[in-house]
């Protein structure tokens, strides 16, 4: 005789987790449903009935949960053996904490993160504080799982056809779990997998995913077979890994809210989900620092001290005036201010001032000004990978102060500039160094903020600004533009600072993770990544650039792109950007350009040579923001992850810069706030016939 106790423990099992799939529910119903007819008389009329104890034992075995046994380690993620942190960002690397704004947090253990050949050797782990503080994962991260077979992508939706991903029965559903609506994306393979490791498999988002939400993915039907760990959770079967047994009922409930969107769920391969961290966890550090800073500032900034001042220092006197070298007084809230460097911080992650520290800049003031003895305008210069915020505003940017008659000032983007090359080869054997890297960045939002106000205030009206009695820089409003890396980082410095709102983009994108693979820019630390004393393991790094984008989101332009249009509570003002993208650009993967437009919620001009999906199709002119993409007729870049050749390097991403028609639009922008069309219906230029008077060729 069956007890109470034992018909309630089947019961539970039988039921247990029933929506992983309704084929196993019935397998075992049907067993739980024989056991009934069989014993359930009995039990209600306290009558024995005779029964063969081995018979009764074969059916005991037969309805027994089945626990399967998972390869497991420690730290991982054991739903798929293939590598420990994959897939990724999950769940498995949550935990739940009533003191963050989401109820989750981070917690990666000591053995979670990829371990490098120079770490290995000496016993350490690679440990990064910053990511256990983050309430969820990066909304900007890439989305990647792998399998042991290689995935049959035909009919799957790319990068040319997104729209089939919201398709009913397409292989891929990437569902917001909170409103249940499917997210437009798109997939492939990793063009650079190698022989060693199971092949990446990417889930493209279009856009930054929203802040604080759920995100669930779902994979059927690509000719692959599911982990045996997934494979147990469909089946209903138990395993012996805690980590798959803690989301068991999550995993379910997502299973049944991908039935429910129309996903294929008879036939899945893999589904997982996480959840996004939240805005006050992504930039609540920075904009501390950053109220902390404009109170040390005040309205007109510190001071500055010039050291320098060269009056037509390049050989070319058509165009070169001045140059004024020097420093201005910034809040620091680096402990200090060399690289490698971390932000000095209390015991809850909030940033603490440490000094005062005199940052150098480069204000330069092109010949018509002083030839008409006039006031320009002051803009603000965001230089290029790796730069130092002197050397480009000296030569290359003189041609647009001379054609837009402005003065430029300049420093450097912490960070990504020259100076930070150390700590950033540090990073591809140790990647805990990419912390430091992210901090010199969020200082870099202090530095850029401050020169603006610094420059508009109290240094507005120093000796070195005049010229025949007249004060030659009329700052009393300030814009940005940038070019390449000032391109990418100008809309999150526009955003930081409350002294500038308009930003002319050059060349620019966002998603610093997604696109940094499929720039030739990459090349300049590849080779360093895959030393055996660094990472060898192909997804080793293709993990750990996605880990960085948790760190580069508080500066990153797709998280201050979202406040473009309305701001951000009281502290962050709306502002407008132009961007003006080549198409075919091998630096700046044009892909990097439609996100930042989509996040942005920004048009595309009427006339433009591209339109991204979900982007909405403007005619000029307007007042606000816009997109627009020029086609000079450059060779097709790869449609993989896979970097174009460097020989392009330098062809669609420069030779934009001095087109006659495209310097126009951004001009009338920048000093105006309007775009006007000057495509003439075609967005397109010819580098040798349509350069701006006075550029060298």
């Amino acid at each position: 005789m069956w007890s109470t106790h034992s018909l309630g423990y089947l019961l539970v099992s039988v039921f247990h987790n029933h929506a992983a799939c309704r084929s196993a529910m019935n397998r075992q119903l049907t067993a739980f449903m024989l056991i009934l007819m069989l014993l359930l008389p009995g039990c209600l009329q306290s009558t024995e009935v005779e029964t063969d104890e081995d018979v009764q034992e074969e059916i005991v075995e037969e309805v027994l949960p089945t626990i399967i046994a998972v390869e497991q380690t420690d730290g991982c993620d054991n739903l798929n053996p293939l590598h420990c942190m994959l897939p990724f960002p999950s769940d498995a690397f949550l935990i739940e904490d009533n003191s963050t704004v989401t109820g989750l947090r981070v917690n990666y253990a000591e053995s979670t993160l990829p371990e490098s050949g120079s770490l290995s050797n000496s016993g350490e782990s690679a440990e990064i504080e910053a990511l256990n503080l983050l309430d969820g994962m990066s909304p900007s991260t890439q989305i990647m799982t792998a399998f042991s077979t290689l995935p049959n992508l035909t009919g799957v939706a790319d990068q040319y056809s997104i729209g089939l991903s919201l398709e009913a029965g397409h292989a891929t559903t990437l569902l917001n779990l909170d409103t249940g609506e499917k997210v437009a994306h798109w997939v492939e393979s990793d063009a650079r997998a190698d022989d060693e490791s199971a092949t990446i498999l990417f889930i493209r988002t279009l856009r930054s995913l929203e802040p604080n939400t759920a995100y669930g993915i779902g994979i059927s039907g690509l000719d692959v077979t599911p982990s045996v760990a997934f494979q147990a959770v469909l089946d209903g079967h138990q395993t012996d890994a805690a980590d798959v047994e803690a989301r068991q009922e999550s995993m379910a409930a997502l299973i049944e809210a991908l039935n429910t969107s129309g996903h294929d769920v008879t036939n899945l391969n893999d589904a997982w989900q996480f959840h996004t961290a939240s805005l006050d966890s992504i930039v609540g550090p920075t904009l501390s620092m950053r109220a902390d800073a404009l109170e040390r500032l005040g309205e007109d900034g510190i001071g500055c001290t010039v050291e320098n001042v060269d009056d037509d220092w390049i050989d070319d006197t058509e165009m070169d005036f001045r140059r004024i070298t020097g420093t201005y007084t910034v809040p620091q809230y680096l402990e200090w201010q060399n690289p490698p460097s971390r932000i000095s911080t209390d015991e809850n992650g909030t940033p603490q001032f440490v000094e005062n520290a005199e940052i150098p800049f480069t204000l330069v003031i092109p010949k018509i000004l002083s030839d008409n003895n006039e006031s320009g305008p002051l803009v603000v210069w965001g230089h290029g990978f790796l730069g130092d915020g002197r050397g480009a505003i000296s030569s290359a940017a003189i041609g647009w102060m001379q054609e837009y008659e402005v003065a430029m000032v300049g420093t450097a983007i912490s960070g990504w500039s020259f100076p930070d090359m150390d700590t950033i080869f540090m990073g591809l054997a140790n990647v805990s160094y990419f912390e430091h890297q992210s901090d010199r960045l969020q200082q870099m939002l202090v530095n850029q903020m401050a020169l603006a106000r610094t420059f508009k205030g109290v240094c507005s009206d120093i000796t070195e600004l005049y010229h025949n009695g007249t004060n030659l820089v009329d700052s009393s409003d300030v814009h940005y533009m940038g070019y390449s890396l000032g391109g990418i980082y100008g809309a999150s410095i526009t955003a930081f600072s409350p002294d500038i709102d308009r930003a002319a983009l050059w060349v620019g994108g966002s998603g610093f993770s997604t696109f940094i693979e499929r720039s030739t820019n990459y090349a300049t630390f590849s080779d360093g990544f895959i030393l055996p004393q660094a990472y060898p393991e192909r997804n080793d790094r293709a993990i750990l650039i996605a880990v960085c984008q948790h760190m580069w989101d508080a500066t990153d332009a797709e998280t201050w792109l979202r406040f473009a249009e309305s701001g951000y509570g009281n502290e962050i003002g709306p502002f407008n950007i132009l961007s003006t993208i080549s198409i075919n650009d091998a630096q700046v993967p044009m892909l990097s350009s439609d996100r930042a437009a989509r996040t942005a919620g920004i048009p595309v001009l009427n006339g433009s040579m591209w339109s991204p999906f979900g982007v909405d199709v403007v005619d000029g002119p307007i007042t606000g923001s816009a997109v627009v993409y020029w086609d000079g007729g450059y060779a097709a870049m790869p449609d993989t992850n896979a970097a174009p050749p460097l020989g392009d390097a330098g062809l669609a991403h420069n030779e934009i810069a001095p087109i006659a028609q495209v310097n126009s639009m951004v001009e009338d922008f920048l000093l105006t706030g309007i775009i006007y069309d000057t495509c003439n219906g075609s967005c397109t230029f010819d580098y040798n016939t349509d350069q701006a008077e006075g550029w060298d060729s």
